[in-house]
């Protein structure tokens, strides 16, 4: 009896000892693919920039089919391991601006560039490419593909193999691709080019549900969908049931094709937009693992990360994709905004100024900065060019006084919340205010971040705020937005711990 106890003892011992190693095994999983990382980016790699494709002058409606195959190939090349592809905002400046080989290096970083034409005559499609080393010139790789047309949008994987063959490279995993009817092939492109004119969202989506009705085995388009479903979304322009179909739309597209980094990125938004916050992360870094160089990815995520508190990660998410895309407009202001929100106000100012062509919320981006610099001149001129449809510009003119002539503040109040009437959004000019009300404004930046109003939530994590993150109503706000739970069961940003029940947070 004794030694089948001792035995026994053994036994429970042996199995508590692999129990225990088992969860800390599934410990360090779950810690691996929920903590917010920053990406694994190596800017030491060769640099490529896809020019959009040319079209014969004579072949002028197949420019927007040129359009959306330059785009896919981006997304197909940057897949390549090793090899850092230029967002595509950057390479279609290049080609506005004629760069030569010279400004391809300098202002883009790009040690080869990849150019050529598309000619589709019926029932054939052809991409003649050269793929050139910038630095002396030499032609690495010069092709003619040619695909049947329903076949169009395989040119992409033809043409990222012999990419990777000719570079000495890594020949990323290519899963098949369905043949797509070209005038389906020829709606996507159409829509996606919508997709760059927000007055054009309607008709994008119009467009997207009768594609993928007509085509649901297409699996960009969906992902399409989605993507426009999700973009810039609020609920009072929500139809009924838009939210769960982007939903839909995106698992869809990942079914028909599990390698759409863009579906990754819409779920992840949809995610972090219901506090599944380790989900989200998990999502996007799905994302960027299948497409590094997706700017609009990388500008979400960067958002997001700085909304969870992560604001150093957050910085050098746009950082990369500044590194990515350097001439695009929304990689310039998204770097200037998270400079601001490190409290380094006159390093944000150079990326703002080139942001260009600016956004709808550039001249606010740009007021803001002006006053965390304490240049209230400029802030005073800066308010003038605010638009009065906003809804926010007599407001704005006024705190700009006021900021400079304290006796004004008494007026400031009334045009605030005129203009909330108006907009049916919190002024953040309320935390300009003597004495500010910090339960509505964490009402009001918790409505944006939840909303995807522009990035005004990353107010909550500025140094310049830390009383507001002292205010009881702060705790409630990680409360019901799950944050605190997630950090318990992740990791704290640097700037909090916890201490009890509740988060302290400097």
């Amino acid at each position: 009896m004794k030694g089948q106890g001792a035995a026994g003892r053994m036994w429970r011992y042996g199995a508590g000892l692999v129990l225990l190693v088992a969860l800390v095994v599934a410990a360090g999983y779950y810690f691996r693919v929920r903590k917010p990382v920053v990406s694994d980016f190596d800017f030491n790699d060769p640099t490529l920039v896809v020019l959009p494709l040319r079209i014969d002058e004579a072949q002028h409606d197949d420019d927007v089919v040129a359009q959306g195959l330059s785009a896919e190939l981006i997304e197909r090349l940057a897949a390549i391991k090793g090899l850092r592809v230029t967002g595509i905002a950057s390479a279609r400046r290049a080609v506005a601006e004629k760069f030569d080989s010279k400004q391809l290096q300098q202002r883009l970083g790009a040690t080869h560039s990849l150019s050529g034409t598309l000619r589709i005559h019926a029932p054939q499609a052809y991409v003649e490419l050269d793929l050139v080393d910038l630095a002396s010139g030499r032609i690495v790789l010069k092709h003619t593909y040619d695909r049947a047309i329903d076949e169009t949008s395989l040119l992409g994987q033809d043409i990222a193999l012999d990419v990777a063959k000719s570079l000495q490279l890594l020949i990323p995993a290519m899963p098949d691709t369905a043949r797509v009817a070209p005038d389906a092939y020829r709606t996507y492109c159409e829509a996606r080019r919508l997709a760059d004119d927000r007055q054009q969202r309607a008709r994008e989506i119009e467009l997207l549900r009768k594609l993928v009705t007509t085509a649901p085995d297409f699996a960009r388009a969906h992902a399409a969908l989605a993507r426009a479903l999700v973009g810039d979304q609020r609920p009072e322009l929500l139809a009924p049931g838009e939210s769960e179909e982007l939903v839909n739309e995106g698992k869809r597209a990942l079914q028909l094709d599990p390698n759409l980094a863009e579906a990754h990125v819409t779920l992840a938004l949809a995610a972090c937009r219901s506090a599944e916050w380790a989900r989200c992360m998990q999502l996007f870094q799905r994302a960027f693992e299948l497409n590094p160089s997706d700017t609009y990815g990388r500008m979400e995520y960067a958002y997001w990360l700085g909304a969870m508190g992560f604001v150093d990660r957050a910085l050098r998410e746009a950082e990369i994709m500044w590194r990515v895309d350097p001439l695009s407009a929304s990689a310039n202001f998204v770097r200037g905004r998270m400079l601001d929100t490190v409290d380094r106000h006159n390093e944000a100012t150079r990326y703002l100024d080139e942001a260009v062509p600016p956004s709808s919320g550039y001249v606010y981006a740009r007021w803001h900065n002006a006053v965390w610099r304490g240049d209230l001149d400029a802030a005073a001129k800066i308010a003038v060019e605010i638009p009065e449809s906003d809804g926010f510009r007599e407001a704005y003119l006024v705190v700009s006084e006021a900021l400079i002539e304290p006796r004004l503040w008494s007026e400031a109040l009334p045009l605030i919340r005129t203009s909330e009437r108006a907009t049916g959004s919190t002024d953040v000019l309320r935390l300009m205010m003597p004495d500010p009300d910090y339960a509505v404004i964490i009402s009001g930046l918790e409505g944006m971040q939840r909303n995807v109003w522009p990035s005004y939530y990353l107010l909550l994590w500025m140094p310049e705020y830390a009383k507001l993150r002292q205010h009881p109503a702060f705790q409630e706000f990680l409360k019901r937005t799950h944050l605190i739970d997630h950090w318990r069961a992740t990791e704290w940003p640097p700037q909090c711990h916890a201490q009890g029940e509740v988060a302290v947070c400097n």
